[in-house]
């Protein structure tokens, strides 16, 4: 454990140690005095650790935690890689209710300063054997995800 959770620890387990004590002793004189030399008691807990720990951190041994944020960039990839999967799924399936099957669809995208942003969407039509109109691609490419034509490629 950490100086700081032991610390903590003692000075809780001092605090209920006196409560113990208060509601075991009847009221009187006797009490009175046990309350006075467990006051001290608390105040020589709280301050004995002091002198040690100004010294530790004078000597660079204890130092105070760090408040420094980072980003974990791993799980950023793995949140747009699912991204890119939801999209290409739901273009997919506007896909096939548009009677269109087969079309490998890939998405570029980055994620930065917390927003999602889809660069280009690329359509493959080559497993189709049939003619596809082009724009109706677009066009189902664009009722799913909102992205300007010219970042739409398709290829045959």
């Amino acid at each position: 454990m950490g100086f700081f959770t032991t610390y903590i620890l003692s000075i809780v387990g001092i605090v209920l140690l006196g409560v113990i004590v208060d509601l075991i002793l009847i009221d009187g004189q006797v009490k009175k005095y046990v309350k006075s030399i467990f006051v001290l008691f608390v105040i020589f807990t709280l301050v004995a650790p002091l002198p040690n720990l100004i010294d530790n951190i004078k000597k660079g041994e204890i130092t105070m935690p760090s408040t420094d944020i980072s980003i974990d960039n791993s799980y950023l990839d793995i949140i747009l890689r699912q991204k890119n999967t939801a999209v290409v799924n739901a273009i997919n399936r506007a896909m096939q209710e548009n009677n269109i099957e087969g079309a490998s669809i890939s998405v570029e995208a980055k994620y930065e300063d917390n927003v999602y942003t889809i660069l280009t969407i690329v359509v493959d039509l080559e497993n189709i054997k049939y003619s596809v109109n082009h724009s109706k691609v677009v066009e189902i490419v664009q009722s799913v995800v909102d992205i300007d034509k010219e970042d739409i490629k398709i290829y045959e």
